[in-house]
């Protein structure tokens, strides 16, 4: 019997799809909008609205990482994967977002890495307590190298990792999330009499992730490739706009 609800790949493509719309807007949009003058307002409400449906991406990537730690066969392959696809995305990441090479801020594929290998030290824990322990370096590591998301970044793939078989795991997934985003250190929006961090919207994500339905739709090699160089190639590619740009 075919199992209900969304397929990885379609999870997968949301998160494509939303992390394009946000990146569009912190390297393209974020560099275009005027300085002063009537369209400034508008500009900069258009930028919010696409890092709003950015926030969709990430927790979606943090769900499907913990998933992948728990189904893969090698993990030493798994982590080649991120580690291959970190080094090819920093320079674009660099360019893209800061305009040069920086080793300032790393991009989010060293994050998802470390939260990687975050998941593998707490998977030989037997106590809860002790996983959460170990998985605290990981999140000091993430903030000194200053990845993207850092150490928060990679809480919400621990909370997503170590809740995945635990009763009411929607539940602390949900709080979890929301404790997490509220750390968060993005701008805010004012909607009506209440002032809401941008951060907050990631709790949107757990509606397709709460959807999935644990199939895949295809098990094409090039199709699982595809989606691991979306992010170095629309990096690339955003960062020729941006040059193009000037």
């Amino acid at each position: 019997m075919k199992k209900r609800g969304i397929s990885q790949e379609t999870l997968k493509l949301i998160a494509c799809v939303t992390m394009l719309i946000d990146h569009v807007g912190a390297a393209i949009v974020w560099n275009i909008i005027p300085k002063q003058g009537p369209e400034l307002i508008r500009a900069f409400q258009f930028y919010q609205l696409l890092r709003i449906v950015g926030r969709i991406a990430f927790p979606i990537y943090c769900f499907l990482l913990a998933e992948g730690v728990h189904y893969t066969r090698n993990p030493k392959r798994y982590a080649l994967r991120l580690a291959i696809g970190a080094v090819l995305s920093e320079i674009p990441f660099d360019f893209a977002f800061f305009g040069g090479w920086t080793l300032d801020y790393q991009n989010v594929m060293l994050t998802l890495l470390l939260g990687f290998f975050a998941l593998e030290a707490a998977a030989k824990c037997k106590n809860l307590l002790l996983k959460i322990v170990v998985i605290l370096p990981f999140m000091l590591l993430a903030e000194c190298l200053e990845t993207d998301y850092g150490g928060p970044g990679v809480a919400m793939i621990a909370l997503f990792g170590l809740t995945r078989e635990m009763p009411h795991k929607r539940l602390l997934q949900l709080v979890g999330m929301a404790l997490i985003c509220e750390q968060g250190m993005s701008s805010g929006i004012q909607i009506g009499q209440f002032w809401i961090r941008l951060e907050m919207f990631a709790l949107i994500a757990l509606i397709p992730i709460f959807l999935y339905s644990g199939r895949k739709a295809t098990s094409s090699k090039a199709v699982q490739w595809g989606f691991y160089l979306f992010y170095p190639v629309h990096m690339a590619v955003l960062c020729l706009i941006r040059q193009f740009l000037g």
